[in-house]
């Protein structure tokens, strides 16, 4: 039994009788910053900063295995798309899950799948049992951030959203940061291995995280499980400091029309007339930032070393340059996306990063520096648009068919994850670099023009007002 069913909140609004979905969304909307939704947003955090940790590790200790396996440019693809293999099937499997059994517990399941399998690769004896388990990894990489995303814009009202949703998202971008970083440290030190034992951390957060954090009310609502509901919301309401506003009955009952108004939706809905420019503008959204990330990230340090010629430590460390460029785009991100709107950030991030791959493909027979000033600012730039994409879609859709919504998106990143690293190694002409890096700047400018002219704006609206 979870710790919050233990919790009894001494307050007439923790009363279920006369609950309603309306009631719940009200009550979640009145709600100001808690230590409970800060306490979540870091435990959650925490499972998504070291799925972005797992994410670029390979990029990390790719050199190295390239040398221990004698690997060829196919089998190097290989090894890179293997992840997002998996990733595609958890972008489907744990959301599926979340929807049926609950966010928490897939976000639980799916930190135990990382932990377990990152600690196997570390033993690992082959390169065909490394890929095996960069494949069973990839599902619990790939279930994990839609389903916490979801969870995160649930649990926060409409005011605010964007910044509390992104202030949380932006640990992903930091695990790649970190993993960049330590993997420059550690893997010249200590081998490929050390970088895999550290991933393994998740299983630990696996352990206890449906114990410390409440289910989302939001969910239980939509499922009738409103006596639940209640509970959990108790849980966020109690650790508010000072009193509380009245329920708000009035608005309450504008919910509870919003909710009849709205049939409750199912996965097939995703393509239905309502939602199907919504769902065109999140796949080509997260297919660009799969795209870029796997096409361009991933290969970074093996393009600084091979193309040239720098040496281990300098190749990671330029490669580490354009992880920090993530984190700020996405702190800038964050600090705009309540002001400027989820819309304009989205497109001028892409814009602007097709700008900085072009020129990285004019200036490619420039030294390693130059190209590597640009890679980083147009992973900046990207990473501005990506962590958007995580508070923009899972405004899209219903509570019903939210983190379905989000796996969606992220089971096209995944794809475009699969189908990068396959295609820009032949976009390599005679080491010629320029037309890989114009292959990688079209794609952010298609998303870019795609977003503009389909995408809703979903700037400071209740999530039950967005629904279509």
């Amino acid at each position: 039994m979870s710790t919050f069913d233990n919790v009894v909140a001494g307050r007439a609004a923790m009363d279920t009788a006369g609950a309603t979905p309306g009631a719940i969304i009200a009550r979640l909307e009145r709600l100001p910053a808690n230590a409970m939704q800060i306490r979540a947003r870091v435990l959650i955090g925490a499972a998504t900063f070291f799925d972005g940790f797992d994410v670029i590790t390979i990029a990390a200790t790719l050199p190295l295995l390239i040398h221990k396996w004698g690997l060829s440019p196919n089998q190097i693809g290989l090894l890179i798309a293997s992840g997002a293999i998996g990733q595609l099937i958890g972008a489907f499997l744990f959301p599926a899950l979340a929807e049926k059994h609950g966010r928490v517990k897939a976000i639980a399941w799916s930190s135990a799948v990382i932990g377990v399998t990152s600690i196997a690769c570390g033993f690992a004896p082959t390169f065909e049992v490394f890929v095996l388990l960069r494949i069973l990894q990839g599902l619990g990489l790939g279930g994990e951030l839609p389903v916490a995303a979801t969870y995160i814009n649930e649990i926060t009202r409409a005011h605010g959203r964007g910044r509390f949703v992104l202030l949380y998202e932006i640990v992903f971008p930091i695990g790649l940061l970190v993993s960049m970083a330590l993997g420059a440290w550690l893997v010249p030190r200590f081998g490929w291995e050390i970088m895999y034992f550290v991933g393994g951390m998740p299983l630990v957060l696996a352990l206890v995280l449906t114990h410390l954090v409440p289910e989302s009310p939001r969910w239980l609502a939509s499922r009738g499980r409103l006596p639940e509901a209640v509970q959990a919301l108790g849980v966020f309401e109690a650790s508010v400091k000072g009193p509380l506003p009245p329920p708000p009955v009035t608005q309450a009952a504008a919910f509870d029309e919003m909710v009849r108004q709205h049939p409750k939706r199912r996965m097939s809905d995703l393509f239905s007339a309502a939602y199907r420019k919504r769902t065109l503008a999140v796949a080509t959204l997260w297919a660009t930032c799969g795209f870029i990330q796997y096409g361009l990230s991933t290969w970074l340090p093996t393009i600084y070393k091979n193309f040239y010629h720098a040496p281990l430590q300098l190749a990671l460390n330029l490669a580490v340059i354009g992880s920090v460029m993530g984190v700020l785009g996405s702190l800038a991100s964050a600090l705009l996306v309540d002001r400027l709107g989820r819309k304009p950030v989205i497109v001028w991030s892409f814009v602007l990063c097709a700008l900085s791959l072009a020129l990285a493909g004019v200036y490619h027979a420039a030294s390693v520096y130059v190209v590597a000033t640009f890679c980083a600012l147009s992973l900046g730039l990207m990473a501005s648009g990506f962590i958007t994409a995580y508070v923009y879609t899972p405004e899209q859709y219903a509570t019903s068919i939210r983190a379905s919504g989000c796996g969606l998106g992220s089971a096209w990143l995944k794809i475009a994850s699969f189908v990068a690293p396959m295609v820009v190694p032949h976009a390599i002409i005679g080491g010629d670099l320029s037309p890989a890096f114009y292959l990688l700047g079209v794609v952010p400018l298609i998303a870019a023009v795609t977003v503009h002219f389909v995408g809703i704006e979903t700037k400071g609206k209740v999530l039950e007002a967005l629904e279509a």
